[in-house]
């Protein structure tokens, strides 16, 4: 060979190395034996080349392969290359041009895949977990669920859980990598996980994993030539249409094991292919041979034979078609697995750069289906034609899905399960710890207003529910377990973690013992009608200052679902830090609690202000045997059951046995205190003078509380200086004493309000109501009086009065009586009734030292043997809308030591009167009047018998034929009300105010 052929071959070396993506130790340059370069010796995974360093006159060297008797000279590059699926082993000798031995070199060109991975746990229904183990000594390269492939660490698996309610689908692909790089056939497997104690509905079909199972076939229909060419065997095969040729090269174990066999690509059941070996080389060539259809690869018995003959130059052809790959999918995925082949194929995935393929080539699906192109490329750069795979849409298996219902929730009310829009969903369904039966294709559907599940009241029900979502071609369809729960049991009656007292003198708190679940809700209140509030913790029950507070406590509990527990029984607690209880049923040296009540009031009087106490309770009838001071605040109140609730059916009683007859002695002595008699009857029994109440600064309030005094000589029912006296809804009254006084008051104010002051015979001389210095509101007053000898009924001296819808009944009187007497006072009368019928003078109002005395609507009533109706001494008096018939013998209308003004007296409607004026002008004519009335507002004269229809209780009713109806006058300054609280006429209109107390 010439010097520029052997530069052309050296060249065509190079760019051959290049084609068959030699490494590029390949290339390398480093000096093996003198005048020879390559790569070291080793294992290799591709062709590798010895290079000449020279190709000068007697510098070139001689090789010759182990076995071999010839020598050939070692001018020209030596492809040291094998077969795909085979593993050749080269052990090279050189002398040198001096006729020295060089070092034996060895290389073996591995291209013998490795078998594909096992997987340890068979594709198919895992339960509920999952650790994926392979079985191979060599690296593996795996995928999960169509992601990259990654590298495998066996001490690390990967692991999977089944879903709560759901199964669960795992893909996996993998291949091994030997130590050269030889990348095995493609294994893959699919598991489906589901919940324990739930097979799934239906059965798992794995796809094929794209391996195949090797058979001898005697009678095969496969034929086969080899041909000797320049530096190369070439391969002719004939197949059955549809199969695909197969080859094995130089096969340690060609009948036992896949990975020596390569898969040939051809056109109409016939291929060719190309077996290299280097030039130089004689040593034997075995090639098995078959073909492979469906999963079976058919393998003729006697394999073809060739001893090479010395070549003259290297040869390869490209296939006309090239290699197609495996193609194995799952619904997201499809694995491309070029089988071993003598070529390298390059693919491109739609439409991007041919790029070489190493090993399987995972490709996502997407909406659309791809398309994968690709061919084979031979050692010295022949090109296959192009072939072509249309990869598939990614198939969608809908998620079964139902909305309103979640797995594992509990509810508390009716739920309604409705697929999603656009599936349909087949179901089955059980209660309790019952499995569903498996989903079938006849199972029922889930309408599309939804299933609806309301549970039974007073229960937990558990409901269980396989849904599979109707996929038409869905391999492994979706199936989802639910399991929920509706709870309409009531919870647990709340208990109290300690039992509630039923008497606390300090706070108290309440307390709970916690529930397994929901809340508690409690109300604490004093009628027992507060709202509910949610229990977080104790909750106080406070006291108070101003009196005791009885708790009621009630509880209830509910649950998240709005389950409500019954109400526990109620609790009552009495909170009381200011009280003191009385009952006569005490024992001495008591505490004064509820269940330890001291027995005498004056003991509690003394105890409540010796620690500071506000209020005593009275329960029944208790003594008081000594007076007592008050100089705080006190309230004494009555009107207790046994239980010390209040009733007001009921009231306190004390007997008041004073020990001491001293003069002056009362049985509450207020010394600048504040006392209270609240439901209360309280009864005195006196000798000497004194009374019930006496009160020097401080106040005096009576409520609901009957007073009485029964003998002594001089007695005061209240008698008060410098301290307000506010008397509601109670009675006075006074019995067996020569001089009585129900309210005596100085320097003060006076508050009556529907209260009584009474008096029999017993008594001589009586005082009703006495104000000094002071200013007096009386509404709804009834003085029922009878004293023997004198009566006096309402007095203001130096002060301001204000009577109204009152009633004064007077008997007896055998001296004088005078009703309301003012002194340098002011007077008011209004709407008040008046009843007297006595032996002596009577005088219904009298008003002196410069006294103002406004009367109106009056209704009196007047039988005395000498009676004056108004009497003025250096006063100023209005009399109007008033009647008064007398029947006395000689009665007087108004004497007045001065002559009336004008407008003094108006609308009077009277009856019975001797003398009409008296004092300065004095008269008997009626008509004597007119000078003093208002203008058009003229007094009348009418017999009873018209004016009054009836008597009802002791009272005279107005008639409506009276000429007293719609006959008065308005004022500004009288009640608003008449007698028995209807709304006086104010005038504004049509109607005018009727005369008299009574308003029709």
């Amino acid at each position: 060979m010439t010097g520029a052929g052997r530069i052309a071959l050296y060249t065509g070396a190079l760019t051959a190395a290049v084609l068959c993506h030699a490494e590029p130790a390949s290339l390398s340059s480093a000096m093996l034996v003198s005048g020879i370069s390559g790569p070291p010796p080793g294992t290799y995974a591709d062709t590798q080349v010895l290079m000449p360093a020279t190709l000068g006159p007697g510098t070139v060297a001689e090789f010759r392969f182990a076995g071999q008797e010839s020598w050939f000279p070692f001018d020209r590059p030596v492809y040291l290359a094998s077969f795909a699926g085979e593993e050749r082993r080269y052990d090279i000798e050189f002398r040198l041009p001096d006729g020295a031995a060089g070092s034996p070199l060895a290389y073996i060109i591995d291209m013998r895949p490795p078998e594909p991975p096992v997987f340890i746990t068979p594709s198919g229904d895992a339960g509920s977990k999952l650790s994926i183990s392979l079985s191979t000594r060599e690296e593996i390269r795996l995928s999960l669920d169509g992601g990259p492939f990654g590298a495998f660490d066996p001490s690390d698996p990967p692991a999977f859980s089944s879903l709560a309610d759901a199964t669960l689908v795992v893909t996996a692909a993998a291949y091994a990598i030997d130590p050269v790089g030889n990348a095995s056939g493609l294994a893959t497997a699919v598991w489906r996980l589901h919940p324990d104690g739930l097979k799934p509905s239906f059965p798992l079909s794995p796809a094929d994993g794209g391996s195949f199972r090797l058979v001898e076939d005697q009678a095969s229909a496969a034929t086969a030539e080899i041909t000797d060419i320049t530096g190369s065997a070439r391969i002719d095969l004939k197949v059955p249409d549809g199969a695909i040729p197969c080859i094995a090269v130089n096969a340690d174990d060609p009948f036992g094991s896949t990975a020596s066999w390569a898969r040939i690509a051809g056109v109409r059941s016939a291929a060719s292919c190309i077996v290299p070996f280097p030039w130089g080389y004689e040593q034997q060539i075995v090639v098995h041979y078959g073909y492979l259809l469906g999963d079976t690869l058919h393998a003729v018995p006697l394999p073809l034979v060739l001893t090479p003959r010395f070549p003259a130059d290297d040869a390869s052809v490209a296939p006309s078609a090239p290699v197609s790959p495996t193609v194995l999918l799952d619904s997201s995925t499809a694995f491309m697995d070029w089988p071993a082949n003598p070529w390298t194929s390059f693919a491109s995935v739609d439409g991007s750069d041919f790029v070489p393929v190493i090993g399987p080539v995972p490709v996502r699906l997407s909406d659309k289906p791809v398309n994968v192109r690709f061919y084979s490329l031979a050692r010295n750069g022949a090109r296959s034609g192009t072939g072509s795979v249309e990869l598939p849409a990614r198939s969608v298996v809908p998620e079964p899905r139902l909305e309103g219902i979640e797995s594992g929730r509990t509810y508390g009310t009716t739920v309604v399960a409705v697929p999603a829009v656009g599936t349909i969903i087949r179901y089955q369904a059980a209660e309790g710890d019952l499995v569903p039966e498996p989903v079938a294709a006849t199972s029922p559907a889930v309408p599309p207003t939804g299933l609806r599940f309301e549970g039974r009241p007073g229960e937990v029900v558990r409901y269980r529910l396989r849904i599979v979502a109707e996929a038409p071609g869905a391999s492994i369809p979706a199936e989802r377990f639910i399991s929920f729960s509706i709870d309409r049991q009531a919870p647990a009656v709340p208990e109290l973690a300690h039992g509630t007292q039923s008497y606390s003198s300090s706070d108290s708190t309440v307390s709970f013992k916690p529930l397994l679940s929901g809340n508690i809700f409690v109300s604490i209140s004093e009628d027992g009608q507060g709202p509910f509030i949610r229990y977080a913790g104790p909750m106080p029950m406070s006291g108070s200052d101003d009196g005791r507070r009885r708790y009621i406590v009630r509880a209830y509990a509910e649950d998240e679902f709005g389950n409500r527990s019954p109400e526990m029984e109620s609790q009552r607690t009495l909170i009381d830090r200011s009280s003191l209880y009385t009952d006569a049923r005490g024992r001495p040296g008591a505490s004064g609690s509820p269940d330890d009540p001291i027995a005498y009031l004056d003991d509690a009087v003394e105890a409540a202000e010796r620690t500071g106490k506000r209020f005593i309770y009275v329960r029944g009838a208790v003594s008081m045997r000594r007076p007592v001071t008050v100089r705080s605040r006190l309230t004494v109140a009555g009107g207790f059951d046994d239980e010390w609730n209040e009733s007001p059916s009921r009231s306190g009683s004390a007997t008041v046995s004073l020990s001491s007859t001293a003069f002056g002695s009362f049985a509450f002595l207020v010394d600048g205190g504040a006392l209270t008699l609240s439901s209360m009857s309280i009864s005195m029994a006196a000798e000497g003078a004194g009374g019930l109440v006496s009160a020097r600064g401080g106040a005096v309030t009576i409520v609901r509380t009957n007073l009485r005094i029964a003998g002594g000589i001089e007695m005061v029912a209240i008698r008060s200086v410098a301290a307000p006296v506010v008397i509601d809804s109670s009675s006075i009254e006074l019995a067996s004493v020569v001089t009585g006084r129900g309210i005596d008051v100085s320097a003060a104010g006076l508050g009556i309000t529907d209260s009584s002051i009474s008096c029999g015979s017993s008594v001589s001389l009586f005082d009703g109501v006495r104000i000094a210095d002071g200013s007096a509101d009386i509404t709804g007053l009834r003085l029922e009086v009878a004293p023997e000898s004198t009566l006096s009924g309402i007095t203001a001296i130096r002060s301001t009065v204000s009577v109204e819808r009152s009633m004064l009944m007077a008997r007896g009187g055998a001296s004088s009586c005078r009703l309301f007497g003012a002194n340098a006072a002011s007077l008011t009368v209004s709407s008040t009734y008046v009843d007297l019928a006595v032996k002596g003078f009577a005088e219904i109002f009298s008003a002196s030292n410069g006294s103002r005395l406004r009367v109106a609507h009056l209704t009196a009533g007047v039988l005395a043997p000498r009676a004056v109706l108004l009497g003025s001494s250096s006063s100023t008096f209005l009399l109007f809308n008033t009647i008064a018939f007398f029947s006395g013998p000689s009665d007087t209308f108004i004497r007045d030591d001065a002559v009336p003004g004008d407008g003094t007296v108006s609308a009077n409607c009277l009856w019975g009167f001797e003398r009409y004026l008296d004092g300065a002008v004095q008269s008997t004519a009626f008509a004597s009047l007119e000078r003093y009335e208002l203008a058009g507002r003229r007094s009348i004269l009418e017999e009873p018998a018209l004016t009054f229809h009836t008597t009802m209780k002791g009272l005279r009713r107005l008639s409506g034929s009276s000429a007293c109806v719609d006959g008065g006058i308005a004022l500004d300054w009288g009640s608003s009300l008449d007698l028995l609280g209807s709304t006086r006429v104010s005038g504004r209109g049509s109607r005018l105010p009727d005369i008299g107390a009574e308003e029709l």
